[in-house]
């Protein structure tokens, strides 16, 4: 092998490397599931401590049922 062909051998790995990288840190970004359900979790329980506070109690009840719902889909992931 020639040193323009090892050179041209290395620039090919180099570029499928960063490639593969790159891809790697877009599909990072994207949230799964999981992680779209607890961040809906975290919101549900900080409306349910609001309306706690106010003494809201139907809207209470709402949340809690939807609070409900997103841990049965959390534990069934």
């Amino acid at each position: 092998m020639t040193d323009e062909q090892i050179e041209q051998l290395a620039q090919r790995v180099a570029k499928l490397i960063i490639n593969n990288l790159h891809e790697g840190l877009i599909a990072d970004f994207q949230p799964d599931e999981e992680e779209d359900l607890l961040a809906e979790l975290a919101k549900c329980m900080t409306l349910l401590d609001k309306y706690l506070k106010a003494e809201q109690y139907e809207k209470c009840e709402i949340i809690k049922n939807k609070i409900k719902k997103i841990e049965r889909k959390l534990r069934n992931l």
